[in-house]
């Protein structure tokens, strides 16, 4: 079984970071029933949550796009 750490975030989610893969997973790449070693609990929004509360950058206002939505360089 590979090993995991359970880490729950402020925002109230969690994830689950892999802190060694077994030899299975090494050579098949099929996970297997993971087996939690450590749970945590830190005081930090989730990547999700992070990039919702982000503002947008300073210089998204300079990107012209075209009206479906992709990028225009020239």
């Amino acid at each position: 079984m590979c090993d995991f750490i359970q880490r729950r975030h402020s925002c109230g989610h969690f994830r689950f970071i892999a802190s060694r893969w077994c030899h299975d997973y090494i050579a098949t790449h099929i996970r297997c029933d993971p087996n939690i070693l450590y749970f945590e609990s830190v005081d930090a929004l989730c990547g999700d949550c992070k990039l919702k509360d982000a503002p947008p950058c300073h210089w998204e206002s300079m990107i012209k796009r075209k009206q479906n939505g992709s990028l225009s360089f020239f």
